[in-house]
Parts: structure tokens; sequence; C-alpha cells
């Protein structure tokens, strides 16, 4: 193995894959460091029992139907990658499920409308109105997007059009979902329907930006969801197959323990073995207070870069209960891919329960039965189903080692009960039952807190406010949850990509005669 090369990449997430896959494919010498034995990071899947189960996703945007695809298709098909998967088109959206009513969305913008429509008459003009922006703002922020990752958006002739192109993101900029939903929509019901992704986000209606959750939405509505046979661990499978058949390197259970620098530049890392590789770049996938603090050290890294931080808040992780129920799905009533579960329609009330450890009944939850898109993921006559709640990382922190076991028991039994009331006797017929924590998630993924969302996405840390992929130190670059766009499969996904178009852009200048 060399020991020089043009990029090295720490860490195979989606957002290291994406960038080392990318840049590949331009013709660099590419290195993969990974500290577990396989890719992924959360998109991947484990074995208990008879049962294979996966371990994170529940719906992957940007994919569409064959005859309407979105960006993150386009995007994998341009590096080789989309026809090493088969994606799996989800019919619905999600079923909502709240005391007083319950209603499964269509995807589709005209069948997502009506069917909003029909449920609230009464608002029908308000919904199309706020739809109508949300849409408006998918183009306006799609085309923001291409400025941004062709490095075209502080040009003379970009800023010039700014005014016109972007002047409703200027609009909303720094709005929360909550603050223009509650203006347009009056109705409740119908804006926590409108809301119901927000756990897919990781923060309230009040607090998440309007933008990020406007841009999800659109997504959803306009593409559908997806998922893959072989499940997500198949996806990442997919990313490596592609990144070696164009000449990557890639070395598993090797971990890096330091960034190697020379001035304000990295020169390359040393691995956890004593092995040094030299690079002119080095894109890390951990977050950057990791990469920062445990890579390169303090002494290092300009104080003034942490001040990007202060204002940032990390967010939140899972808890998952993973059910191997020996009968099939329909037989448990599950005919929805993705069912929601709310307590009532209090999402900031659910939000702020993330933070205890000490209730018996879990406000808000997911649902998620693969069996419904792929019926042959389980055994014949089996069915797989995944309960999902947010909460946040630290509190798990602080629980006594001799309580954990009986903490995470007793909050994975309230879930199921949440669980039985939609699917009865699903706990009867479940053959495995695997819980994991936050602590799980800091385990597998070495992620802060367990997040998988990165920091927090607000008004004033996400979009073009959010954390760039550009490091502190020349050569240095992010890519992930923590970086530009967000959290999310297909966001880590692109974020590879922006990372890589900007590398790129300084080699083709270094290189330029």
């Amino acid at each position: 193995m060399s020991r020089k090369y043009d990029a090295i990449v720490i860490g195979a997430g989606l957002g290291g894959l994406s960038a080392a896959t990318r840049l590949a494919k331009s013709g660099l010498k590419v290195l993969l460091l990974e500290k577990h034995n396989i890719p992924g990071g959360y998109a991947t899947s484990f074995v208990r029992g008879r049962f294979e189960f996966e371990a994170a996703l529940h719906e992957l945007s940007g994919i569409g139907s064959p005859d309407h695809r979105g960006a993150l298709y386009r995007y994998l098909d341009r590096l080789g990658v989309a026809g090493k998967v088969e994606f799996l088109w989800i019919p619905n959206l999600y079923r909502s499920i709240f005391p007083d009513m319950d209603i499964t969305l269509p995807p589709g913008p005209e069948a997502y409308e009506q069917k909003m429509c029909e449920t609230f008459p009464s608002h029908a003009k308000d919904i199309s109105r706020f739809l109508g922006i949300i849409y408006t703002l998918e183009r306006d922020l799609a085309y923001l997007g291409r400025q941004m990752n062709s490095g075209k958006l502080f040009t003379v002739s970009t800023m010039a059009t700014a005014p016109y192109y972007l002047r409703n993101i200027f609009r909303y900029m720094f709005s929360t979902w909550s603050q223009v939903l509650e203006r347009e929509v009056s109705d409740p019901r119908a804006r926590a329907v409108l809301s119901q992704y927000w756990g897919y986000l990781g923060m309230p209606p009040s607090k998440i930006s309007f933008l990020y959750f406007a841009i999800t939405l659109a997504s959803y509505i306009n593409y559908g969801g997806a998922f893959m046979k072989g499940r997500s661990q198949a996806l990442s499978n997919a990313f490596l197959s592609r990144f070696l058949e164009m000449g990557g390197e890639v070395r598993f259970s090797c971990g890096v323990e330091k960034i190697t620098t020379s001035g304000d530049a990295v020169t390359g890392v040393i691995t956890e073995f004593g092995d040094e590789f030299n690079a002119d770049y080095v894109v890390s996938n951990a977050s950057p207070i990791t990469t920062c603090h445990n890579m390169i050290g303090l002494d290092k890294v300009p104080s003034s870069y942490f001040n990007k931080f202060r204002s940032s808040t990390i967010g939140p992780s899972t808890f998952n209960v993973y059910l191997g129920i020996d009968k099939p799905a329909a037989e448990l009533n599950l005919t929805e891919h993705e069912i929601f579960i709310n307590k009532d329609y209090d999402f900031e009330s659910h939000y702020n329960e993330m933070s205890r450890l000490d209730h018996t009944e879990i406000q808000s939850m997911a649902l998620s039965c693969y069996n419904v898109v792929w019926p042959e993921i389980s055994p014949p006559g089996t069915s797989i189903v995944v309960l999902t709640a947010l909460m946040h990382g630290e509190p798990w922190l602080k629980v006594d080692p001799h309580k954990y076991v009986d903490t995470k028991n007793r909050l994975a039994d309230a879930m199921i009960r949440t669980a039985e009331k939609v699917a009865p006797g699903i706990r009867d017929y479940a053959e495995v039952v695997e819980v994991s924590t936050p602590i799980t998630n800091m385990r597998y993924t070495g992620a802060l807190f367990g997040s998988i969302y990165g920091f927090d996405q607000p008004p004033w840390d996400s979009t073009v406010f959010r954390l760039g992929h550009r490091g502190p130190l020349d050569g240095l670059y992010f890519v992930g949850a923590w970086t530009q766009p967000g959290g999310g499969f297909e966001p880590c996904m692109m974020s590879g990509q922006m990372a890589a178009q900007a590398i790129l852009r300084n080699v083709k200048k270094a290189r330029r005669p």
C-alpha cells in the first residue's frame, strides 16, 4: 500500500463513502480508513437469531420513481452507484395516528394536497396556500444548492441576481416552522399532520428552521420515500464496490489516531497502528469537535474556529426496539411501512420528554414494518418491526451502570405497549427483542452523545449558516451530519458531494498552468 495519496477520508459513513467515491471517480488517489469492520456507519444492518435488522433507515428521500427521479438518485447514477442497488418504492409517505384521528398521506403534490384538503375541508384554502410556499422554496433552495455546489454562489453575476432568485429564502431565512405554519394554517390538527416529519429532523416545530423543514417535506411529497433490497447496508456496500472499482484503497478496523500537520495545513494521518500516510487533503466523517480535539490537538487549531460552535447544540439520538415477529405483518394489522403514533398534538411536549428517562409512557414514536415494502426481508410467515423514539444522549451518560439494563427495558416495554394499540398481539409473537440506546449509537459510531443528526437545525444554524465543509486548516474538510446540508441519509451523501466538489476545484486551480 502506498504512503502518499491525493486525499485520505476518515470514516466510511455515508458522507465519507460519498466523498471518497466522488474523488476517486475524478481520478484522485484516495485512501479510506474506517475503524469498524464494515462500511456504512448508521447505514448498516445486524443479525439476531434468524432475523437481519435494518439499523437506522426509515425512508430514503431523493430517490423517486423510475419516471420521476430525485436529486439523490441522479447523483448516485452519475457515480455509478445507483445501478448496484435495487430501490423499492414505498406506496405511502406515512400513517399518522392521534387520539381522535388516523390519517395516511400519499406521495405526489396533487394526491397529498387532496388528502389534506379532504380531511380538513374548512381549511383547504389555507393548506393549499401553505403547500404552494413549500414548493416555491424547494425550487429556490435547489437553485441555491446548485450555486453552492458549483462554487458560483459568491460570484459577481450570482450575487447580482440573488435578490430575485432567492427572495423567498431571504424572506423565511430566520423563521421557524411553527412561525410560518401557524400564520398560514389555523387548525392545530392540520398543523400537526403537516409537521409529522419533525422526528426526521430532530427538533419540534417551534425550534426547527422553516427552510430545512420545507425542503424535507417537499422532497418527500414530490419523490416519495424509498427503501432498498439488502437494507441500507446494500447502499453502503454499493458505494464501497464502486470506490474500489475506480482504484480507491480501503482499510477496515483501522481508526485514525492523529491528523498530521505542517504550519497551517494538514499533511496526512497516523493510524492507531502507527502507520503514517501523507495526503494533500484529509476529509473527516467524524464530528468537527472530535476531529479537532482528538485527532489534531487544540494547540494547532485556531481558537476562533470554535466560535462557530458557541450557538450550536447537538441533536438527539435514538432509542430503538427491534422486533423479530413470528407472524406475518398483515395478520398484525400492519399495512403501512411507516406509522407515527402520537399521544396528543403537543409536539413541543414530546420534544421535552426526550431529555427524561423517568417516564413510563411514550409520547410519540415511529413504528416501521419493512415487510410492507419488502416481504422477503424476513423468513416466510414472519415480519420485522422496529420501534423508534428520539432521545437526547446526555441523560444516558448519567445513568448508573447498574441501572442501565433496567432503564432501557422499562422504556422498551413502554414502547411495545404503545405498539400493541396499533398491532394487537405484537408482544405475544415477538421471537427476538433487541434494544439499542444512545449509548449503543456512541459505541458503534463514535458520534457525540450518539447523535444521528449532528448539530441541531434552528434558523441561525441551518442552510447557509450551517458549518461549512472547509476546516480550520488548509486541506482539511468535513462531511456528514455535522456540516451542510445536515443530518439524514440523503443530506449526508450530498455533503460528500459538496466537499468533494470543493476539493476538486482546488485541485483544478493547483494544476492550472
